[in-house]
């Protein structure tokens, strides 16, 4: 099966090459986070707010195949309850959260936490092993495992649980949630993800990949890719053979 993975948007409109391309893949799978731009790209919240309209029409014009996943920077507008445990680890806008919070409401049939295809499993950030055990998941298979997340907004015990941050992110719990969890919760994991006692291939953004070039530039960093895991939060769109478990970036040209 051939995906175009759109990580993390904040705003960003490298995901109209999904729009272009729609024609060539089975599945397209944004990551998450459609707003709380970053200041230093030049990219205002109201940019981001018509952007996310743009981004709701195409998923509508493709049900059956534009995949919405939620991101950390997201949860705060789709969920109060969310947004009080999130004040002192999540940046979000206060001035715009009533009118981005109508827009999540309003489009709520489209958002998942969790998509699997071809046992390549879809999130925000990623699971760990860790997270799993401390959250008593009881899935026995993969498909168990996105039904059990998916539920997970839906009640304020699971709200509490997709708000889990580690040390790697300014919190204190032992793992952080496949919303929050960092990258290197997963790449330096002792033990990669295993669901019913198969081991689990999984695609996740939520850690940007920039460095600085030669002029002091900000350009995007390559993505962290293992025979297991792929993050892909580089500003850049890719598009992911599930079969072989290979990637390739799709550059506008």
């Amino acid at each position: 099966m051939k995906i175009i993975v759109l990580p993390d948007v904040h705003g960003r409109r490298f995901w109209e090459i999904a729009r272009d391309r729609i024609d060539e893949c089975d599945k397209v799978v944004f990551i998450g986070d459609y707003f709380d731009p970053y200041s230093f790209e030049g990219i205002s919240e109201l940019d981001a707010i018509k952007n996310f309209r743009e981004i709701e029409l195409f998923a509508k014009e493709y049900p059956e195949k534009v995949v919405m996943l939620l991101g950390n920077h997201d949860l705060p507008y789709f969920s109060e309850e969310y947004r009080a445990l999130s004040t002192y680890h999540c940046r979000w806008s206060p001035e715009w959260h009533s009118v981005i919070a109508y827009m999540l409401e309003a489009n709520r049939e489209l958002f998942k936490v969790a998509h699997v295809e071809d046992d390549v499993l879809f999130t925000h950030a990623g699971c760990s092993s860790l997270w799993l055990r401390s959250i008593d998941s009881k899935a026995a298979s993969l498909p168990d495992l996105v039904t059990e997340l998916n539920m997970l907004p839906s009640t304020e015990e699971g709200l509490r649980k997709l708000f889990m941050v580690s040390y790697h992110r300014g919190g204190c719990d032992d793992a952080g949630s496949c919303v929050w969890a960092d990258v290197n919760e997963l790449v330096n994991a002792p033990m990669d993800l295993h669901v019913g006692g198969k081991a689990v291939k999984q695609v996740f953004g939520h850690t940007l990949q920039a460095v600085h070039d030669n002029y002091g530039n900000l350009v995007s960093g390559p993505p962290i890719s293992t025979p297991a895991m792929k993050m892909l939060d580089t500003r850049c769109a890719y598009l992911l053979d599930t079969a072989t478990f290979e990637h390739t970036a799709l550059l506008n040209v």
